[in-house]
């Protein structure tokens, strides 16, 4: 962790700033507290791009749709300013190194964690894809390995780049070693297909410690990744032909994201998803900069702490019955959440809940509003007749705010691919954000303050927290 450096700001809009946490192309990103210290990542987007109109327009653009995308498995913006004099951007801090600094210092990962690093990444773009946004730079720099799975980062604001006159015309922005072939031709129109070549990318250095296409001058990167076939003899034989599809030339012959989570076999899943050298090294970053996984407080940069819940303080919840849930259905877990656990256990394997009781049980069993899991958009138009639809999958009641854990927020509902509602969004006006969190915590006591599991009957849901949303999740049904 590096301190400020003389000049650096001290606050950037609500979130105090403690330290560096390193620089890109568009902008210097710190480590910086929220109001009610919790630990954010705060990009500063360079004098000469906020000078730009162009990029001012398209940097506003993307961040209103990737504060959309939700998931487990990205680092959920926050917040952000397009209009202020450098604008910025605050996503959740994610404490872990970045893959590339894993790699380097460790190798090629094993396969489980290949595997767990595959389905991660593949649901994160997965999510990203749903609210109509292409990553455009998706790179070992820009996954994060954390203890409890990857973390896509920087989604959403590539294009920005590309709309800057500082861009050289033609030039697609991004990393020419992860680049697709329509990227690195310079093409029109580059869509979530080229993603899903980065990840094969991606993959492939986490497997082996290098591109696909090797390394070297930019221009003989990109013409190989245009002209010739990847170099994957070392990639593990489990997952060369995923990596080798993902990196198909056509970009109509790679899977979707979607798809690539469907393709991943249902492994039991571990708490321990990478090598002890690894798990030491992501607690070695969390100490570094004051976050820890477990402790009740963690050191900030400064000095000060911030209180979490502790063990003690949480109980588990036995699963009732819950007579009003929907019936067994063959909805099952995609993705990384079959790999590993998203939420904490207690030592019977039950998830643990802290707090005072939770509101009616069956208002997460059946759904939220009288609108039950898996309903289709059919049984929701019939409920909101005034509905408007946003971003492909996602509905708006148009019916005003709804209440949830005590925070008065609109309301957005999801459905999945087989037209199945999946998801609840809650969205809090900029006042609520910082109260969200402890709202949810003391209401439905979750664990860490972000996120909790509930079982009622055989319906499990996952409530999560990300500062500017509050999501519901149908994850599946139980197996009792």
């Amino acid at each position: 962790m590096e301190a400020l450096k003389a000049g650096d700001p001290d606050r950037i809009g609500a979130y105090r700033l403690v330290s560096r946490l390193g620089s890109g192309g568009m902008g210097q990103v710190f480590l910086g507290r929220s109001a009610g210290g919790r630990p954010v990542a705060v990009k500063v987007i360079r004098p000469e791009y906020g000078a730009d109109a162009a990029f001012r327009r398209s940097f506003a653009r993307e961040v209103e749709a990737a504060r959309r995308v939700g998931g487990f498995f990205t680092a959920q913006v926050v917040d952000a300013d397009p209009d202020a004099e450098r604008p910025w951007l605050v996503s959740a801090f994610v404490p872990g190194p970045s893959l590339h600094a894993v790699v380097s210092e460790h190798g090629g990962l094993p396969t489980r964690a290949l595997r767990v690093l595959a389905a991660g990444l593949a649901e994160g773009l997965d999510a990203i894809h749903r609210c109509g946004l292409v990553h455009r730079d998706l790179k070992p720099g820009n996954v994060i390995v954390a203890a409890d799975g990857p973390r896509v980062i920087d989604f959403g604001i590539a294009r920005a780049l590309e709309a800057s006159s500082h861009t050289v015309s033609g030039v697609v922005a991004g990393t020419p070693a992860y680049m697709s072939p329509e990227q690195a031709r310079g093409d029109r129109g580059i869509g979530p297909a080229s993603d899903v070549f980065a990840l094969g990318s991606v993959l492939t250095f986490a497997a082996t410690g290098r591109a696909p296409f090797g390394d070297g001058h930019p221009a003989a990167m990109l013409y190989r990744i245009v002209q010739e076939e990847p170099d994957l003899a070392l990639v593990d034989h489990e997952l060369r032909g995923l990596v080798a599809a993902c990196l198909a030339k056509d970009p109509d012959s790679r899977p979707t994201a979607a798809g690539i989570l469907d393709s991943l076999s249902d492994d039991a899943g571990t708490d321990h998803w990478v090598p002890p050298a690894i798990t030491r090294m992501i607690s070695d970053f969390e100490a570094a900069h004051g976050v820890g996984a477990d402790g009740e407080e963690d050191a900030a940069a400064d000095g000060t702490t911030v209180a979490k819940p502790s063990a003690a303080d949480t109980k588990p919840y036995e699963a009732g019955a819950a007579p009003d849930a929907p019936p067994p259905s063959p909805h099952r877990r995609r993705g990384l959440a079959r790999l590993i656990p998203t939420g904490r256990r207690n030592g019977r394997g039950t998830p643990e809940h802290a707090g005072p009781a939770a509101p009616d049980p069956r208002s997460l069993a059946q759904g939220w509003n009288g609108l039950a899991w898996g309903e289709d958009v059919a049984d929701f138009r019939a409920r909101f007749p005034g509905a408007a639809q946003e971003n492909g999958e996602w509905w708006v009641t148009g019916q005003g705010p709804e209440t949830f854990c005590g925070v008065t927020m609109d309301t957005q509902y999801a459905f999945n691919k087989r037209g199945r509602l999946c998801l609840i969004a809650f969205y809090p006006d900029p006042g609520d954000r910082e109260r969200l969190p402890l709202s949810v915590l003391e209401t439905l006591g979750a664990p860490d303050g972000t996120a909790t599991r509930w079982t009622r009957g055989k319906v499990v849901v996952d409530v999560k927290v990300a500062g500017v949303a509050a999501t519901m999740t149908h994850t599946g049904f139980a197996d009792h």
